[in-house]
């Protein structure tokens, strides 16, 4: 999936301000963008339905967040190449913050993953495809 091919399943997102988002196509780097426009640093309080997601990008998760029926993307056979872990425990700079979210049915393209301990040892229970 990319956003810009006449073949995606997804419509482009033109109002990355909303609060729910069904069925679209959502650069993480641009939503995140807005969120910095604002003036906040988190994607906070959000609704995904069916959509998909495309990087290139890192995804810091943070508490509240949800992951149903969601397809991570590419992984080569082996989640852990998409998990990136922390060396630190107080920061990852460079990372896309996403806290209280919601992913219902969504795909990544080209995200990887990072976030607490806990999140990533439940994210390495993820069956992936070859």
């Amino acid at each position: 999936m990319t956003l810009e091919n006449p073949q995606s399943p997804y419509r482009r997102a033109t109002d990355l301000t909303k609060s729910t988002f069904e069925g679209e196509a959502i650069s993480l780097f641009e939503l995140y963008r807005t969120v910095l426009q604002k003036g906040e640093s988190v994607i906070l309080d959000r609704t995904f339905r069916n959509c998909g997601f495309e990087g290139p990008a890192v995804a810091l998760i943070l508490g509240g967040v949800n992951f149903d029926g969601t397809d991570f993307g590419y992984t080569g056979g082996d989640i852990r190449n998409i998990i990136l872990r922390p060396a630190s425990q107080e920061k990852v700079i460079g990372t896309i913050p996403i806290g209280r979210c919601q992913f219902i049915g969504c795909q990544f393209f080209a995200v990887g993953f990072t976030g607490s301990d806990k999140f990533i040892d439940q994210l390495l229970q993820v069956q992936t495809r070859p």
